[in-house]
């Protein structure tokens, strides 16, 4: 069973930055006919009187470990930045995805309260049209010499007459700032709301399954991350500064094929931060400038030190 600092595809005595020489001697010995006692070193045949062939088969032990940490560092690197890469498509496409559900809310929270608007003001436009011709009904079938009548009903009716011209100019108008014409208002206004509606479902739709794919990316990257304990951080940063550009640029060309004439240079910057919030790389930078500095002020204290010694 592995240990919690032993590193996969690692020798057990080598934990990323340092050999453990007991442990690299135990399995040395398990791993060829040889013991060790009384200062020298036995085989079957016998004591081992020249030890250049065992220090050159330990020499390409050690070469060998040498060769796989300076593997295993670009392909980490490569890995990170792959996922990375991964993280910001997907918080590309949610951001684009958020902005459509922007403008559909936006464009909802608009035509909402105008159908219920518009058809108050067309229940209103029945209503009175029905009115008044049922008053003109009653005043073309009463007699002439119902003067005050007459009269009492034509009021009304340039009433209801005043009342349905404002109701009808109320109406237009808000037909125009919804770039409707009454003549295909009634059936259009409703039709187009349901298809914002499913419009709007579909996109939170998606993006509950691209935050479920950004979850899954993050786990993955958290997996990576653990498995680089050991290893030199400052030589892991580096090897993938070298490379991240170009993943972003990968990045950035596959969004611009998806989205074409859509795509978005200022989402695709807005991504990037997100990303870097999320993996805590300025915590990183930071971080990994302190150990830079920190190692450059141990060279220049033991240069000091040499030469002082020299001195004397």
């Amino acid at each position: 069973m592995k240990n919690k600092t032993q590193l996969d595809g690692m020798p057990v005595w080598f934990d990323g930055k340092s050999i453990n020489e007991a442990l690299f001697c135990e399995e040395f010995l398990q791993t060829h006919k040889i013991i060790f006692t009384n200062g020298a070193f036995f085989t079957p045949e016998g004591r081992v009187t020249d030890e250049l062939p065992l220090r050159g088969e330990i020499f390409e032990e050690l070469k060998k470990l040498a060769m796989a940490v300076k593997n295993t560092i670009p392909a980490l690197a490569e890995a990170m930045e792959n996922l990375r890469k991964n993280l910001l498509l997907f918080c590309y496409q949610l951001g684009y995805l958020r902005k459509g559900k922007e403008r559909l809310n936006a464009s909802l929270n608009t035509l909402r309260p105008a159908l219920t608007q518009y058809n108050q003001l067309a229940k209103d436009i029945r209503d009175k049209t029905k009115e008044r011709r049922s008053l003109l009904s009653e005043k073309k079938a009463l007699s002439a010499v119902h003067v005050f009548r007459h009269r009492e009903l034509a009021a009304k009716i340039a009433t209801l007459t005043e009342d349905l011209e404002e109701l009808r100019s109320e109406k237009n108008l808000l037909l125009a700032s919804l770039a409707y014409s009454g003549e295909d208002a009634a059936d259009k206004f409703p039709k187009d709301i349901a298809a914002m509606e499913q419009s709007l479902k579909q996109l939170e739709e998606q993006e509950q399954k691209y935050s479920a794919e950004l979850d899954a990316a993050l786990n993955e990257y958290a997996v990576l991350r653990e498995q680089t304990k050991g290893f030199d951080p400052v030589h892991l940063y580096e090897a993938r500064q070298a490379i991240r550009p170009g993943k972003e640029q990968e990045a950035e060309n596959r969004a611009q094929q998806v989205y074409g004439e859509k795509y978005s240079p200022l989402l695709m910057f807005d991504s990037k931060k997100a990303v870097s919030r999320m993996l805590h790389e300025d915590m990183e930078r930071q971080a990994v400038r302190r150990m830079v500095w920190q190692a450059q002020k141990e060279q220049q204290t033991f240069q000091k030190k040499k030469s002082k010694e020299r001195e004397r």
